[in-house]
This record gives C-alpha cells, sequence and structure tokens, in this order.
C-alpha cells in the first residue's frame, strides 16, 4: 500500500474516474489525482444520485396510494444521506484547515462510494452462480452486506486519509462523523411512519 504521497499522473478523458476509483479501491494514494476539484467536478459526481432519486419519486408516484410515502421515502434516502455526509465531511474540513481539497476529495468520496455496491452486486451473482441455494439464504446475504459495510468503512478512511492529507486518526473521525449520522437518520426512520428499514433494502438486492 502506497504512502499519502501524491504523485502527478493525472490521466486525461474517460478513464480517468474509473482509474481513480481502481487505484483507490485498493489502497493505492495516487488515484486521488484521477479526481478534479471545482464545483463542476462535484456536481457531476453527484448527479447519479440525484437522477436516481428524481426516478424514484417519478416511479412512486405511479405506486397506489397506500404505498406511495414508502415509495418516496426510499427514493430520497440515498441522496439525503449522501448530503449528510458531503455536510459533515465539509464542517470537519474547515477545522482541520483542508477546506481548500475539499471539493476533490467529496469527488473521489461521492464516486467510490459505488463501489462497495457493485462489488456486492457482483459477489451475489457469483455466488448465485456457484452455489444457488446460498445465494437466496438470509444468512449468505447478511454476510455479503457486512463485508460491503466492513469494506465501505475501510474505503471512506483512506479517500479521507488520502484525500484531505490527514493522519489515520484524523481520518477515523471523519469516518465516524459522517457514518452517525446517517445510522441516526436511518434508525429515526424506522421508528416512525411508515417505518422504513434501509437494512431490508439491503439485503433484498438478489438476482
Amino acid at each position: 500500500m502506497n504512502s499519502g504521497r501524491q504523485g502527478s499522473f493525472p490521466p486525461s478523458g474517460n478513464i480517468a474516474i474509473p482509474l481513480g476509483v481502481w487505484l483507490l479501491g485498493r489502497g493505492r494514494s495516487e488515484g486521488i489525482n484521477c479526481f478534479a476539484p471545482g464545483a463542476g467536478a462535484l456536481f457531476a459526481a453527484l448527479a447519479p444520485t440525484i437522477a436516481l432519486a428524481l426516478i424514484g419519486v417519478w416511479m412512486a408516484f405511479m405506486l397506489p396510494p397506500a404505498e406511495r410515502v414508502m415509495g418516496l421515502v426510499r427514493a430520497v434516502v440515498p441522496l439525503v444521506c449522501t448530503l449528510l455526509q458531503l455536510v459533515v465531511s465539509e464542517l470537519y474540513t474547515v477545522f482541520l484547515s483542508r477546506k481548500g481539497l475539499w471539493t476533490r476529495y467529496a469527488t473521489a468520496s461521492l464516486w467510490c462510494g459505488w463501489l462497495p455496491l457493485v462489488m456486492l452486486i457482483v459477489a451475489q451473482g457469483v455466488l448465485h452462480l456457484v452455489i444457488p441455494g446460498a445465494a437466496a439464504s438470509g444468512q449468505a446475504l447478511a454476510g455479503l452486506a457486512f463485508g460491503a459495510q466492513l469494506y465501505t468503512l475501510w474505503l471512506t478512511w483512506y479517500v479521507t486519509k488520502v484525500g484531505l492529507l490527514t493522519t489515520g486518526w484524523q481520518a477515523f473521525v471523519m469516518t465516524i462523523l459522517q457514518t452517525l449520522p446517517v445510522a441516526a437518520f436511518l434508525w429515526i426512520l424506522w421508528l416512525l411512519p411508515p417505518h422504513y428499514n434501509a437494512m431490508v433494502d439491503l439485503l433484498g438486492i438478489s438476482f
């Protein structure tokens, strides 16, 4: 695993973002140079989440009235969680005097955030092909989801450490600060009507 030093090999073209995700996902610090700073790059990274939320809202209005509220909640929760993490990370960069690095870090974090989900879906597909019965079991799905969550936490920590040039401890604090508000938000959603359980959705991804 490389150190926090960031070389100057910024690739150009459409390969830059996938390469950056691939490198950071493997613990290669130079991957951060594949992401551009600035508001434009940040909004481009946020665009897929916004698009999915809008599609989900549109599809929710196609549901029967009794299911519409749950559909709307499910549609906007990923976007709200993402925005929560962005707000927390920006505030923390101000505290660390790293505000100038925030847009590139946030851009890298948003794109890398898709990697655990892709890995989870691929793992489920492989499990379904190799052991069809295991793919349908709740224990197998829970194990895959747990592994994906652990990897997500590590990736959040690593991208923070590399992207904001922090110590490991500072990156750990950032990871905790980003995770706790999201966990509290999902817990409140589960307690209050319509009692949305995000974990059920996570474990419900199957083929």
